[in-house]
């Protein structure tokens, strides 16, 4: 009878070798091509869009546009006038208030511009009622908000 003789672990090696091998020319493969340049579906501007996403980044405009908000109310409406650092109206935004109220569903109002930074909306609360409301302001990407109560 014939005995075989063990392959000392060989096969072992060569495997070993083989996916050593494969891992290496995917590396080299995927750096060439990453070097040529990205896809043509990646954004390039894809990570800084990301990070103005958040609308109720109160601090973003304020702080970097310099913008102040000042809510009044009176004779039955919200007014909210928005200025720059310069005391200039900051035009063609957008507010929207939120106002909730015990046993009242949650609802937003879009307001309409009357004069150059100043928007409006109409908020009547019932004779001794109070509402809790929040505001909040958009141009573009940069947005602004606000908290507020009003009692009757």
């Amino acid at each position: 009878m014939k005995s075989r003789a063990p392959h000392g672990g060989k096969i072992w090696l060569y495997g070993l070798l083989m996916m050593i091998a494969i891992f290496l020319a995917g590396m080299t493969f995927s750096l060439i091509k990453a070097a040529r340049g990205v896809s043509r579906v990646v954004d390039r501007d894809y990570y800084n869009q990301g990070l103005l996403y958040a609308p109720v980044d109160a601090a973003g405009a304020a702080a970097r546009l310099g913008w102040r908000a000042e809510p009044l109310y009176g004779n039955g409406r919200l007014e909210l006038r928005v200025i720059d650092r310069n005391g200039a109206p900051v035009e063609g935004g957008e507010l929207t208030v939120t106002v909730e109220g015990a046993g009242r569903a949650t609802r937003g109002l879009t307001c309409g511009i009357e004069a150059p930074g100043v928007y409006c909306v109409p908020l009547i609360p019932a004779d001794g009622s109070v509402i809790k409301a929040g505001w909040l302001f958009r141009r573009g990407a940069d947005t602004m908000n606000g908290r507020m109560t009003v009692m009757r």
